[in-house]
Formats: C-alpha cells, structure tokens, sequence
C-alpha cells in the first residue's frame, strides 16, 4: 500500500503536464501585469504547446500578442505585423486549444456593445469560460497596442495604456480570437471580453477597441476547466501588488 502511495502523485503530475483540449491556459495573472511583472521566461514556443489561438504581450509590454491558427504574432509601436520565433519571451498570454461548439451567423449591423449583448443572451451560463474565433469584414476596426516599457516598472496597467498607439482600419477582413470570462475572475484576468484582431493581410492588428461590421461568422467554444502557470522568477517572486483591483 506504501508503494501505491508513492506512485500517485506521480500518476497525477504526468497527467496535469499533458495539454488540457478543454482548459484555458493562462500564463501569469492580470494582478501581476498591473503590478509591474512586465518579464517573464515563457517562451513563444513553449505557449503553442498549450494552444493555437489567443492573446498576450512580450516582455517588457513590447506590443501586442495575437496567436491565431497556432502561429504566434507581435504587433509592434507602429503597427507592423511579425510571426515571431519561438525563443520570444513573454510576461503574460492565455491561449486555448480551439474547438468550436456552436457558430452565429451574425448579418445585421454589429458593434461591440451588441456583440456583449448578444454574449449575455447567447452563451448557455456566465459561470463558465469561453475561447471565441470571430471573422468577417469590419467596416471600421480600432485597435490598441502598447508601448515598451523600462525599469523601475511601478504603472498600473491603465497607466501604461493611457497613451498607447491606436490602430484604425476600414473594409477590413479579418479574425478576432479571444476569450469571454465570468465576474469572480478577479484579479487574474477581464472580465468579459478580451478580444485581440488580426487581418488578413497582416496590416493592421492589437487589443479590440471598437468596431462595426454587417456580416459576422461567431463561433464559440465551451471551456470547463482553466489552468495558471505563475512565472518561476524572481520579479514574479518579490513583486508587491497593490490593494487596488485591476480595471482593465
């Protein structure tokens, strides 16, 4: 009986290693990105073995991550477009392995503000997690990217972004991936939406701000579980959050 003991946890440890096809993965939290956790020591490579489509940033909030059918992409200051290499490093991302449950075809006028609606009537329970693919052609796109930061990393995350370089687009077809969460996320991630956007001609791209467009495909995975990886260094280790909730 000892021996079988001893052999459990060992059972266990194999099995949370292997990707979950139905969690979120999520590396960090959003407390330590408001906080100034702004390095980490994921790699882009390594992020794609827990799933191919979702959001995030590099190191030093050095733009913005979009990962969209496996690929890992940077949207930079000025709006350029790269797939990046797998040694690129990353403070905070959540990807999921996408597999969808239920598709929308959306053909009257929608906005932002309309697709939250419709998420309140449409997904079967606000207490479960979300991956969502949206494509189509957005007659006007607004996106946000973000600027690189230097030490001493002591702004919150509004801070950060309150100058952040916009991004406008007009007839553009493209791809929004991200990811719906219920309240009691906390401090670990939005609430709501979080959606990042890619083109298909890789011109324009970053954190959803606004958009309108006439004919949407939504399409919408159920996710059940949801699994934080913390970053193993040390400005993870000693950084001091504050009280403050994050408002992001």
């Amino acid at each position: 009986m000892k021996k079988l003991f001893m052999f459990l946890p060992f059972l266990i440890l194999l099995s949370c290693s292997a990707p979950d096809r139905d969690a979120i993965f999520h590396y960090s939290v959003l407390k330590a990105l408001d906080n100034g956790v702004l390095e980490g020591n994921m790699t882009a490579g390594e992020l794609k073995k827990h799933g191919n489509i979702g959001l995030g940033t590099f190191n030093k909030m050095d733009g913005e991550m979009v990962v969209l059918d496996g690929i890992v992409y940077r949207v930079s200051q000025d709006g350029k477009i790269k797939e990046q290499p797998d040694n690129a490093l990353i403070p905070y991302s959540i990807v999921a392995f996408y597999k969808q449950d239920h598709l929308l075809l959306r053909t009257d006028k929608t906005d932002y503000p309309a697709l939250k609606a419709l998420a309140d009537s449409l997904l079967p329970s606000p207490n479960l997690f979300y991956a969502f693919r949206i494509t189509g052609e957005f007659e006007y796109i607004k996106c946000g990217g973000s600027d690189m930061q230097e030490k001493p990393y002591d702004k919150s995350l509004n801070q950060m972004l309150a100058a952040r370089p916009v991004y406008e687009g007009r007839n553009v077809k493209g791809t929004l991936v991200g990811f719906w969460c219920p309240k009691y996320i906390g401090d670990i991630n939005s609430q709501g939406f979080h959606l990042h956007f890619l083109s298909d001609d890789l011109t324009i791209g970053g954190h959803l701000m606004e958009f309108a467009a006439s004919k949407l495909e939504i399409g919408y995975d159920i996710k059940t579980a949801y699994r934080i990886n913390l970053p193993d260094t040390r400005l993870f280790m000693e950084a001091r959050f504050r009280s403050e909730a994050v408002n992001y």
